[in-house]
């Protein structure tokens, strides 16, 4: 157990003010660029109170953990002014002391203006290490905070007693994950399972994620393919009493850090899913609606359209409950059914995703799940959807789309890769295919262990995924270190292009110093002999085909690998485009220059 001080030492130390403050930066791992920084308090030198971890316990032991943690942010506020640092400051502080009154009214009123620190600056984080028991209170002390201008963050996610509940009652801007997640979290699937949920859970809630503990290249490597937003820990700077300029802190965050996100999956819309459905006009009397849904027991709702634009549903429930009360038949049975229109009624066009129609219908959080919506085609009524279907679809193209990806990084595999080619053959749309693979690949891994291979192969997939327009291009993962991009975007050769550079870029990651040096490894062949192998390159092998006489994704894929194999007979990082875009076994294939 650690030693701790007495109540008179740390008055005491209040008294003079005798701590001092350091600060850790926090790095935006998608722009490049210096966020904020943490502040952490250390008690005085010689001290057995120099420690945070005794300077606190002395605080919480003795009651005193409030008038601590003010000090601490009035000292800490006024050495961030002093020292002209740029970006956020991170301050914590604990339930108990966000609770006082008083702390309130000073951070507010003397602290931020007394040091002229704006509040839009500040991150008030919330420690998970105490108890946040009453979150009615707690809500309304972090609602007074914003009030003001203050962000929120909830610090060391998974480490204390709320966890996901203090997440889900106080909606913090930014949630810190802590470091346990983050430590081996390259070589660990559950860890890189538990941040991922954490990610998706951060999207819903426009909540920004901060990784705790980045102590290695393999781990801001991992947490930047992962899409993680923010980064903290030994890697990318200490604490430090004069923090190092930004520019020298970010000088780790290369520009291959562009998030590898959850692919974008080929998608049902709901089109797929329309039913038909009687409609009626906006001047229908209430009682001729009422006729309708009686005569058809399983009507739930009924479309109101005019001149064959949809306005909105008319719900049975709604319109059944309002008729059994006294007199309402007189009172409404001659209005328009316009005025009964449910003012929730959910519209989408019949090109939209389920996905997108799932987060339409579930955004306001407060609004009971309607078990209808329309659909239209244009601006014209379409026909109904079925809030029980979408949601069975989804759950079916979610388990369908696990089965079909690839469980390294998560892009689709061969199966949606086969039906996007032969989509885009069924609708005649122009595209290109490219085929890519990386040189040298099989030594590599033999050498480096295949740890070090899954590396190459997920930052890979993140710069392909960089690359490509999400709303034309299509990304999948064939297995191992092959890739295909299918291009409908039309300056698709600039981004090939791009492709090359950045994986060029990134070789320094992969190699030790003396490899990367001297240009390669001595690793054993195919054959058992010990030779010399360059860096890796990629290779990338373009076609165009023909939709006219490609039939099948069979067809494309032959031209695919042809163009692969050519392009792997030429030097260093490499880009063949072949002439060929028939499947003759005649047709030759003329090289065009490499495109650096």
């Amino acid at each position: 157990m650690s030693p701790i001080g007495t109540a008179l030492e740390l008055q005491e130390i209040i008294r003079c003010n005798s701590l001092s403050s350091v600060f850790q930066p926090i790095l935006d791992l998608r722009n490049a660029t210096l966020f904020g920084y943490e502040a952490l308090t250390r008690g005085p030198a010689n001290s057995i109170m120099h420690s945070p971890l005794n300077l606190f316990e002395t605080a919480n032991r003795h009651d005193m953990m409030a008038p601590l943690e003010f000090a601490c942010s009035e000292n800490s506020c006024k050495r961030f002014v002093q020292l002209g640092a740029e970006g956020k400051l991170f301050l914590n502080v604990s339930p108990i002391s966000l609770l006082e009154k008083k702390y309130q009214q000073q951070m507010t009123d003397w602290v931020i203006r007394k040091f002229g620190l704006s509040s839009e600056r500040v991150v008030i984080e919330l420690s998970e290490q105490y108890p946040l028991d009453d979150y009615v209170v707690m809500r309304s002390a972090t609602a007074y905070f914003r009030e003001m201008g203050f962000e929120i963050a909830i610090d060391d996610l998974g480490a204390g007693y709320a966890g996901l509940r203090a997440w889900s009652e106080l909606r913090p801007d930014y949630v810190k994950v802590d470091r346990h997640f983050i430590e081996q979290i390259n070589e660990d699937p559950i860890k890189r399972e538990f941040l991922r949920s954490i990610l998706d859970i951060a999207k819903e809630m426009d909540c920004k994620v901060v990784a705790e503990g980045i102590e290695t290249a393999a781990q801001l490597s991992t947490v930047q393919a992962m899409g993680v937003h923010y980064g903290q820990g030994y890697f990318l700077g200490r604490p430090e009493s004069v923090p190092a300029p930004a520019h020298l802190l970010v000088e780790r965050i290369t520009e291959v850090s562009a998030p590898l996100q959850r692919p974008l999956r080929r998608s049902q819309t709901v089109a797929e899913m329309v039913v038909s459905s009687p409609t009626i006009e906006p001047w229908t009397p209430l009682d001729e609606v009422i006729e309708i849904f009686q005569a058809n027991r399983a009507l739930s709702c009924l479309p109101v359209v005019e001149e064959g634009a949809p306005i909105g549903l008319i719900q049975r429930q709604e319109m059944l409950e309002l008729y059994t009360a006294r007199y309402s038949r007189e009172l409404y049975g001659r209005r328009p059914a316009r005025f009964f229109v449910d003012k929730n009624s959910v519209i989408v066009g019949d090109d939209r995703s389920l996905e997108e129609v799932s987060r339409l219908m579930t955004a306001d959080g407060d609004q009971p799940l309607s078990q209808d919506f329309i659909i239209k085609r244009g601006e014209k009524f379409f026909g109904v959807g079925k809030t029980s279907t979408l949601l069975r679809r989804i759950t079916e193209q979610q388990i369908r789309n696990a089965r079909y990806a690839n469980p390294l990084t998560l892009l689709p595999g061969n199966v949606p890769i086969h039906e996007m080619l032969d989509e885009l053959l069924e609708r005649g749309e122009p595209f290109h295919v490219a085929y890519c693979d990386v040189d040298y690949f099989k030594p590599y891994n033999d050498y480096y262990g295949y740890s070090k291979g899954d590396e190459v192969i997920v930052r890979l997939a993140n710069i392909a995924q960089c690359v490509v327009d999400d709303d034309s291009d299509f990304v999948g993962h064939i297995g191992g270190d092959d890739f295909m991009l299918i291009f409908r975007s039309a300056d698709w050769q600039q981004r090939a292009q791009r492709m090359l550079k950045l994986f060029e870029q990134s070789l320094a990651d992969f190699y030790c110093d003396t490899s990367f040096r001297q240009g390669g490894i001595f690793a054993r062949s195919r054959n058992g002999d010990s030779r010399f192998f360059p860096l890796l390159t990629l290779s990338i092998g373009v076609v165009f085909p023909d939709t006219q006489h490609c039939f099948s994704h069979h067809d494309i894929a032959a031209l695919a690998v042809d163009a692969k194999h050519e392009a792997k007979q030429q030097a260093g990082n490499s880009i063949f485009i072949s002439r060929r875009r028939r499947p003759q076994s005649d047709a030759s294939a003329q090289q065009l220059p490499a495109l650096s």
